[in-house]
Parts: structure tokens; C-alpha cells; sequence
């Protein structure tokens, strides 16, 4: 025993201390041990429901954050006991057991409970010494050969760490739901992710969020991983960039995976190698095949990407998962006798081109990146017709509605399989545009949203399957309410989705809003129902701001333009978080980015002069504008608003040539002409693609401003002003600008000068 060890040890009580001295059996020593604080904190969690059964999980983790290797668990065996009961009380306990926590598996718990009754709730908990768990929920799946009239579930992915607040795993505590399909992107690994240390610390933060917990504990999850689980685009045992550790980093990655989830021991990773590819049947209503598109793939081809294909691609042999899990798949297809058939996956199969005009560019590590897996996977849906199949995906954390065709070529060819791609719980999509862009070249794409957060609610019926796209408007704040994007339908036997009628927000515009001016937000609705809809729009103005409600009737299958009248202060630049509220009735509706950020600059009278870059990679700023009365601040080279997550336009910014990227190693330097006298400087920055931190401005080698050690979250700015003297004749100067931006681009996207 090292020193450490005993220390550690010695905070949980003397009787373990004593015991494991004494070199008793881990059977006493599990038994006796006492624990130094509650154990639970990563909540509790079941999955992978059987007719007969589920696991439950959880892991012993006094201290998960500052302990990331032990989360302060002693280095020995810790019995934990478990109880499954028929009530929320559990006073009905139905079966009951002890489980052995061990560190080989960070202290994590799988137990494998079989025996329950099909299609019930159940309700479990986990007791270590003398601390109890949180209550969790489950649901096992109906009996073989049953009938069930309904299976509801939800589909997540993509949940890149936000602080703990997650508004879609909020929301979806609130649905009626059987279980939730995970496909992949729990966690976000980054470069200094690597030892089984590391992938274990990762996750318990993740679990520590709240939202997340409440989530697990309310269904049972079927998870399967993808590429940020373990490395960004990896593919079988390559990595993104060259790596001869990679399959050790694998192994932790896998290793850390399953010891945080509700896995059953035939998951358990052998070395580098894990088994997540599996089936779940509820009754003759549906069958569910998980696949894993990772783990088996081949590289990817032509350098990975979105590119041009390269022969290399067409490679018939060329496998996204691999040739026993491709003949698992088709073979299950073939004999399954289930209504509707679900294909759960990581990655768009529906070819789409990047290239809006003649040329052809594809993401490579999707499906389009293997076209002849592609090809042998809807030839197989065409030869043995299983019934109503339906692919669902992820990992582009945007929303999509796509027809697999026969022939992506042909647009009138035949209608395969319907895919619908879930927008991820949190992580961006800085790619939006370009999805849009091309949308015309790619007609099989029925519907797609880049600009918002959420997951998939499906509702499975013998009859029909109805998706809902359910959103929420700033994916980061737990309190931020959903709404249903868009549903659409696939009727039994009938390929392809038809989108169900209902009232959305076209369009939301703003310019840059001149201080002490009453200005205009615009909110376009559309309403394809057949009956009128009163819609209001209403936002909470900023401090100093002033705004008024809006509100209309749209008719049937007609359209209108909700115009909301905000003013902000006249005599400073000033940006403000506003939450754009619109309803129809008493339902909150969704449609793009409803979370913004507006930017005012005073009026034109106020400001003596404005300074513009001349473009992205211009190291020394030199042209500027002088504007007046009669030259007011024109918005086509400033912001009307911008949404606080993921959206950052960028082309836009580039095209304008009027913002300043930023360099992250020396200090960025531009050069002011100051005329004669004090002025005062105001500077809007932001709009890392990561959050930033603190900006700096130093004139001379002093520091004279700064925006502060809070951080500023990605896609947000911010005024910092400070004064400056040009003395009796004027003077050039050079602000030298640092930051601290971990990775991403980071701007200047406005400067005002103004006369004291």
C-alpha cells in the first residue's frame, strides 16, 4: 500500500483502513467500507431494455472532478445494493441484489436484472453504506410476438459540454417517452484527451450536469458511440492525424465509455476492440438494429473532408461497417417480421453536394464517403423488402428530412427508406450555410435546420410513424422552453415523409439599430393549417432599451410580418441579449435562432468617426470612414443580430471585408488616427468560434482597457471603450490587442471614435 493510498483510504474510515491491513477478503472489506461523502453524484441511469429486463448503472464517485483516475474511491472492492420495485416509493420492491464496485471499472456498477414483466415501469435505486441514490425510471420492452399499439422515443447525439445546462435533456424529462436513443458524441475529446484518466475525468464531468442526470434517471438510454467519443473523424484503427499510441488512446476512450453507461457486460471492451452493434424487438411493432459506423469503417478517403471525389471512394470493397456487421444487418433485415423497421446510426446516409452548381463535393466521413456501402445496404432494402424502413442518424448537428432513392441521380427514382438526422443537443453548426446554399442541388433533402438545438421525438404506431423536430431557443440555459420545429409522417407501406401542416417562423431580420431611433425586428410566420392563428412576438428589452409587442391574424395557408418597435439608448454602442418570444395561441413556436443579440451604435450626430478593416487578414487596419448627420452608420457594414450558439456567419464577415481576425500568438495592432483633443474608443469584439476570454488593449506597452475575465460565449460581443489623446495637432497610434481564445478565430468587428 503507497502512501497516498493509505491516505486516501484513511478519509474513509479506520475500519477499512484496518480491514484491508489486515488483508481480509474483498467480500469483508467491500462489505465494511465506509465512504467519505455521498457516492452518487453522477446520478443513476438504465438501458438496453429487454422484454424480461434492463441494466441499471451507477459509479461510486465521492469526488469526480479534483480525483479524475478514483473520484475518491478507496483502491478495493465496495459492495453496493440495489432494489427494482413496481412504484415510485418503492415500497412494491419486485427484485433486489448486492453488485461489487471495483476499480478496475472506476467503480461503476452494471447490473443485469432479468426476470420483470414486459412493457412495465419500473422504478430502482442503488444504496452504498449508509447513502441511498436518487429513484430512477425504466421501462421494459413488450413480449415477443406481442401486438403493442404505440412505441414513443426520442433520438439525441452530439452533446458538447455547455457548463452543465442543457435545455433539450431538460425538456425532454417532460415527454412521455419509452426510451432515448443516443447515437453518439457524449462527450467531446480534445488533443490532451488521451490516458484512461482522461477519458474517465471527461465523462464525470458530462454526468455531472444535471439535466443529463435527470434525463437517464427518467428512461432507458441506448447508446452507441461516435467519432468524439474517442477522437475527432476517426476510423477503425486510424486516426485523423498520424498517432502510434492510437489504439492504446482507443482502448481508454472504450474502456471510460462503458464504465459511465448503462452497458451490459458483452459491450465490456476486449483491449481496443468493443461489441455496440445490437438489436432491441418490441413486439411486431418494431425492430430496432443499433449499428456502430466507427469502429469497422475504412479510413476515409481522398484526405477526408468535404472534397471533390477521388477514384479511391468508388473502391467496391470499401466498408463504413465493416463486412460481418453489413451481413448482421441485412440478415436481420431479411427475417424480421416487425412492422416498422429502424436502422439507428451515427452518420447522414443520403447523398448530398456541397457544390450548388455543376461540380460534385461530398463530406467524406459520411456515407457519401463510402457510395459502394451505400449502394449494397438500399440494394438489399430493394431486393428483400423489409417492411417500413426508417434510418435514423446524427453527428451533423443540424435537422434533416431525407428520401434514400434508388438513384440519388434520378430525383423521380424510387423512394427506398425515409432518414431523418437529429440536430444535436448542443454542439453548433458552423456548416449551415453551406447546407442551405446547396439545398436546390440535393431535392431528396425535404427539410433542414442548422440553426437549432434539440432532438427527435418519433411516435411509432402499426399504422404510421409521425417525427417530431422539437427545438429549444438557446440550448445552453436549462430554462429555455421547446417547440416543435416541423413533424412529418411515413404511412405504412408508403415511403418517404410527408411534413404534417402547422405555423413557423420564416424568418427573423434586424439591421444594426441606431441609439435613440425607434428601430424594426421583423418576425415572418407562415401558418399551412387550414384555420386563422392569432401569433404575438414580444421580446424583454435590455436595460435602457424600450420595445413593444406585435401581434396579428394569419389566415389559412397564408403568411405575415410581425414588426417589433426597439429602441435603444442614443448616446452609447451597446449590445443585448433578447430572447424573440412568439406564440401561436398559447403554443411557443420555433423556426430559426430565436436567442439574439442586437447591436446598437449611436446616431450618426454622435459619432465623430467609425474605422472599418479592410478585410479578414489585414495585419495593420488603415481606411476608415468619417460618418455625419447626413452619413449615418450604414447597416450593411455592421450587425443587425446574432445568434449566441453556433451561428457566426462568417461568410458574410469575409465578404463585407469589414471585420478584424485576430491573431492568437502575437498581438494584433491597429493603427488609429486620432484627431486633436480626448476621444473616447469603443471596440466591439467577439465572435470566437469558441468561447474567449479576457481582450486587452495596450497603447505604448500600457494596458488601458479590457473586457474582463468572464467569458464571452461563442458568437457574442462585446463594447470595451477606452479614452485617448491626440494631442494638439492629432496623432497615429497603435492599439496592440491580445486574448486569451483557446483555438477558433476570434474578431474585431467595430471601432468608434468619439469626441469628449
Amino acid at each position: 500500500m503507497t502512501r497516498r493510498e493509505f491516505v486516501r483510504m484513511s478519509g474513509l474510515g479506520a475500519t477499512a483502513v484496518a480491514l484491508a491491513a489486515q488483508g481480509l477478503s474483498d467480500e469483508s472489506a467491500a462489505a465494511a467500507v465506509r465512504l467519505p461523502s455521498y457516492p452518487f453524484t453522477l446520478g443513476v441511469a438504465s438501458g438496453d431494455p429487454e422484454p424480461d429486463g434492463v441494466v441499471l448503472w451507477t459509479r461510486l464517485a465521492p469526488d469526480p472532478l479534483n480525483d479524475p483516475d478514483a473520484a475518491g474511491m478507496p483502491p478495493i472492492p465496495v459492495s453496493v445494493e440495489w432494489e427494482v420495485a413496481a412504484d415510485p416509493g418503492m415500497r412494491r420492491v419486485v427484485k433486489r441484489g448486492v453488485a461489487k464496485a471495483v476499480p478496475e471499472l472506476a467503480h461503476s456498477v452494471h447490473v443485469e436484472v432479468d426476470g420483470l414483466s414486459p412493457a412495465r415501469e419500473y422504478f430502482y435505486r442503488f444504496k452504498a453504506g449508509p447513502e441511498m441514490s436518487p429513484v430512477g425510471r425504466t421501462r421494459t420492452a413488450p413480449a415477443p410476438g406481442s401486438r403493442p399499439d404505440r412505441l414513443r422515443f426520442a433520438v439525441a447525439s452530439c452533446q458538447q459540454w455547455v457548463g452543465g445546462g442543457y435545455a433539450a435533456y431538460r425538456n425532454m424529462v417532460d415527454e412521455d417517452l419509452d426510451l432515448v436513443l443516443h447515437l453518439g458524441d457524449y462527450t467531446y475529446e480534445n488533443s490532451t484527451t488521451r490516458s484512461l484518466a482522461d477519458y474517465r475525468a471527461l465523462h464525470a464531468l458530462y454526468k455531472t450536469s444535471p439535466d443529463l442526470q435527470a434525463a437517464h434517471a427518467a428512461f432507458p438510454f441506448v447508446v452507441v458511440f461516435d467519432d468524439h467519443d474517442v477522437e475527432d473523424n476517426w476510423a477503425g484503427d486510424t486516426p485523423k492525424a498520424p498517432d502510434p499510441d492510437f489504439l492504446t488512446r482507443r482502448a481508454n476512450a472504450f474502456q471510460a465509455y462503458y464504465e459511465h453507461l448503462p452497458l451490459r457486460a458483452r459491450a465490456r471492451p476486449d483491449g481496443a476492440g468493443m461489441l455496440l452493434y445490437r438489436r432491441f424487438t418490441y413486439g411486431d411493432l418494431a425492430e430496432l438494429s443499433i449499428l456502430d459506423t466507427r469502429q469497422y469503417r475504412d479510413d476515409q478517403a481522398c484526405g477526408d473532408g468535404r472534397k471533390e471525389p477521388c477514384p479511391e471512394m468508388y473502391d467496391e470493397n470499401r466498408t463504413v461497417m465493416g463486412p460481418e456487421q453489413e451481413r448482421w444487418l441485412l440478415d436481420g433485415l431479411t427475417h424480421s417480421t416487425a412492422r416498422w423497421n429502424v436502422i439507428a446510426q451515427q452518420i447522414v446516409m443520403a447523398e448530398f453536394d456541397y457544390d450548388p452548381g455543376p461540380g460534385v463535393v461530398v463530406n467524406l466521413d459520411q456515407w457519401d464517403g463510402y457510395p459502394a456501402a451505400r449502394d449494397r445496404f438500399l440494394s438489399g432494402i430493394a431486393e428483400f423488402r423489409p417492411s417500413n424502413p426508417v434510418v435514423l442518424s446524427g453527428d451533423w448537428h443540424s435537422s434533416w428530412v431525407n428520401d434514400l432513392k434508388a438513384d440519388f441521380a434520378a430525383p423521380d427514382s424510387e423512394t427506398l427508406a425515409t432518414e431523418f438526422v437529429g440536430t444535436s443537443v448542443s454542439s453548433g453548426a458552423p456548416w449551415s450555410a453551406d447546407v442551405v446554399e446547396a439545398l436546390p442541388a440535393n431535392p431528396h433533402v425535404k427539410f433542414f435546420n442548422g440553426t437549432l438545438r434539440g432532438y427527435l421525438r418519433c411516435e411509432v404506431s402499426p399504422d404510421s410513424w409521425r417525427t417530431d423536430i422539437r427545438a429549444v431557443s438557446n440550448a445552453s440555459d436549462s430554462e429555455s422552453p421547446v417547440s416543435t420545429l416541423a413533424s412529418f409522417v411515413v404511412e405504412d407501406g408508403t415511403p418517404g415523409a410527408v411534413r404534417v401542416p402547422g405555423v413557423e417562423i420564416t424568418g427573423i431580420t434586424a439591421d444594426v439599430m441606431i441609439g435613440g431611433r425607434t428601430n424594426v425586428l421583423q418576425v415572418a410566420i407562415t401558418n399551412s393549417t387550414g384555420t386563422a392563428v392569432e401569433v404575438t412576438a414580444a421580446i424583454t428589452p435590455p436595460p435602457g432599451w424600450s420595445s413593444d409587442d406585435s401581434s396579428a391574424t394569419v389566415a389559412p395557408s397564408a403568411s405575415t410580418t410581425l414588426e417589433l418597435p426597439i429602441t435603444p439608448p442614443a448616446d452609447r454602442p451597446g449590445v443585448g441579449m433578447v430572447e424573440v418570444r412568439v406564440s401561436a395561441g398559447n403554443t411557443p413556436i420555433f423556426g430559426p435562432p430565436t436567442r439574439l443579440q442586437l447591436v446598437s451604435v449611436p446616431s450618426g450626430d454622435e459619432v465623430l468617426l467609425a474605422l472599418d478593416s479592410g478585410g479578414p487578414s489585414t495585419p495593420v487596419l488603415a481606411t476608415y470612414q468619417r460618418l455625419s448627420p447626413l452619413d449615418l452608420w450604414d447597416p450593411a457594414k455592421g450587425y443587425g443580430w446574432l445568434t449566441e450558439v453556433g451561428f457566426r456567419d462568417r461568410g458574410k464577415l469575409d465578404a463585407l471585408r469589414r471585420d478584424f481576425t485576430l491573431s492568437r500568438g502575437e498581438p494584433s495592432v491597429l493603427r488609429l488616427a486620432v484627431p486633436a483633443g480626448r476621444h473616447i474608443v469603443q471596440l466591439l469584439t467577439g465572435d470566437a468560434s469558441f468561447a474567449s476570454g479576457n481582450t486587452m488593449v495596450r497603447i505604448d506597452g500600457a494596458l488601458v482597457a479590457e473586457s474582463g475575465n468572464d467569458v464571452i460565449p461563442e458568437g457574442q460581443f462585446r463594447w470595451i471603450d477606452f479614452a485617448v489623446d491626440g494631442g494638439a495637432g492629432g496623432r497615429d497610434m497603435d492599439l496592440e490587442i491580445t486574448g486569451d481564445l483557446r483555438e477558433g478565430y476570434w474578431r474585431i468587428c467595430a471601432l468608434i471614435l468619439q469626441q469628449l
